[in-house]
């Protein structure tokens, strides 16, 4: 039986990821999270009351805390670390702290239970700003050079906690262990909390907000569903191509402007809105899209879930959760 850690597993990708490697009985999951993002939904409490899964609710932070899963993995998805504007604007140094010091025990954790293969989730915000520089081609591919634009802004402290991770995982590799660090591009889909564009329209949508701000209407982004997203994670981890290896999680396929998504949400659930167009909240970059050649050609795998049935299953999941009054970050 192949034993997996996830960490960050009752989170949104997470969670995704620990309910599709659960279909096979031939896992055996270990989810570690702290549920400060995570929730305890009828869908996690499923998820872990399967027999080949298993819950621990630790400190990342705090080695005491991870006792209970310091042992050997075949697999770790290092996916736990806190996100969000909200949360880097008000407590850049606990940003900091926390997605450092994680990745750092997890790193002790693999050299020390000579555990296989670790899988880093680092994001497209560390190309955040090279924008600023013009040095960001789009699509763009991962050879992208990272950087700081401005140390003193704190919305950049995820980006920061990122691109350090990305160096810790690499530099103590040396013969101790495998990894593969993968830059999530846009996932979306349901359970992905508020604070992303697509539940943030539909809950200002039932708040019905008039007229409707759309915030940088022409910025474009190209969209990933999670279903997607997790079998590109999957497929990096399952294939020895892709050892040491920084490889973009993504979809290339389907670049779409801001205002054409809302336009599209607002068929999903038939409403008609009165529109404003609005400058973008600072430090929000102009276009976003992945090149995925390179887990094309190294793994084979491709996105399925066009953006028309990834929005169908989103929306029509959120649209439910608002109407029953369930809306959690």
């Amino acid at each position: 039986m192949k034993k997996i850690l996830i960490t960050g597993g009752a989170g949104f990708i997470g969670y995704h990821l620990a309910n599709k490697l659960s279909l096979d009985k031939n896992n055996y999951i270990v989810i570690a999270d702290n549920l400060h993002r995570g929730q305890m939904d009828d869908d996690f409490k499923a998820l872990i009351n399967k027999s080949n899964v298993r819950f621990e609710q630790v400190d990342l932070t705090d080695k005491v805390s991870m006792k209970s899963i310091w042992t050997f993995y075949d697999e770790i998805y290092h996916l736990a670390a806190i996100i969000g504007v909200k949360h880097c604007m008000s407590n850049p140094d606990k940003v900091l702290r926390v997605n450092i010091m994680s990745t750092l025990n997890m790193v002790d954790l693999v050299k020390e239970t000579a555990s296989e293969k670790i899988l880093f989730s680092s994001t497209c915000e560390t190309y955040a700003s090279g924008f600023e520089y013009n040095v960001v081609p789009i699509p763009t591919p991962e050879t992208t050079p990272l950087m700081i634009s401005d140390i003193t802004n704190p919305r950049l402290s995820y980006a920061t906690s990122k691109i350090a991770g990305e160096q810790i995982i690499i530099f103590n590799a040396k013969e101790d262990y495998k990894y593969a660090i993968v830059r999530y591009h846009n996932i979306y889909g349901q359970r992905m909390g508020y604070v992303h564009v697509i539940p943030e329209v539909l809950k200002r949508i039932h708040l019905q907000e008039n007229p409707f701000h759309i915030y940088g209407a022409n910025q474009t982004r190209s969209f990933c569903h999670v279903y997607d997203g997790v079998d590109e994670t999957i497929a990096v981890m399952n294939s020895d191509k892709t050892d040491n290896q920084i490889i973009h999680i993504g979809n290339n396929t389907e670049e779409i402007a801001i205002k054409d998504l809302v336009m599209k949400i607002c068929k999903i659930i038939d409403v008609s809105l009165q529109t404003i167009e609005v400058p973008a909240p600072q430090g929000s970059v102009n276009r976003r899209c992945p090149d995925i050649s390179k887990i094309k050609e190294l793994t084979g795998i491709k996105p399925k879930v066009s953006l028309d049935e990834g929005l169908k299953l989103t929306v029509d999941w959120y649209w439910k959760q608002i109407n029953e009054g369930k809306i959690w970050e």
